[in-house]
């Protein structure tokens, strides 16, 4: 039975979308491929949720740390921590530090974020960083600390605010020892005070 002029049109619109179909198709993938798979992320779905990087979660944690005659050097405590698979940091919640308690000048450091170094030599505290007591009666506002916890100094290359009762003092950057009991204000250091 001899075929119909329609039936080869069909068949041959058929073939070339067949074989468009099969070239798009490849096209898609040798796309899909060179642009994702060296980042691991071969999936067509709309959200990537990556591998969580943290291997433990604590909640209401509390840190402390003795010095060598057995007083409590400083403390810490978050509403919840996290160590970090990546890096073996812990990530913190709400870290809130007490610092110098063997010596019997304590100051606080509190903030929204931090982190506490694989060695726990070395706390950062991030956004919205305050600092009370560190220079007598101040409080100095930034949003990134970071605390050497062995050698009692503190660092931030960050603008800050340095405020005490009658005036405020803001600088970029500060730079303290706790063991020398000195604090330097780094660069563009601008102040007002009114008289007491």
């Amino acid at each position: 039975m001899p075929w119909s002029n329609t039936s080869k049109m069909k068949q041959i619109k058929f073939t070339v979308f067949s074989v468009l179909s099969a070239i798009t198709a490849m096209a898609g993938t040798v796309v899909y491929l060179t642009q994702y798979s060296e980042s691991g992320k071969l999936s067509i779905v709309e959200r990537f949720e990556a591998m969580p990087d943290a291997d433990s979660h604590l909640s209401q944690v509390d840190g402390i740390k003795y010095s060598r005659d057995g007083e409590i050097a400083y403390k810490w405590r978050a509403s919840s921590a996290e160590r970090l698979i990546s890096d073996g940091s812990i990530s913190l919640q709400d870290p809130f530090y007490i610092g110098n308690i063997a010596d019997q000048r304590p100051w606080t450091a509190s903030a929204k974020a931090g982190k506490l170094s694989q060695d726990g030599e070395q706390l950062t505290l991030l956004d919205t960083v305050l600092v009370k007591d560190l220079i007598r009666q101040a409080q100095i506002s930034t949003e990134l600390l970071r605390i050497n916890l062995d050698s009692s100094e503190v660092t931030t290359d960050q603008p800050l605010t340095l405020s005490l009762r009658n005036g405020k003092t803001r600088s970029v950057g500060l730079k303290a020892s706790m063991k020398n009991e000195r604090v330097e204000l780094l660069d563009q250091v601008k102040g007002h005070y009114d008289p007491i």
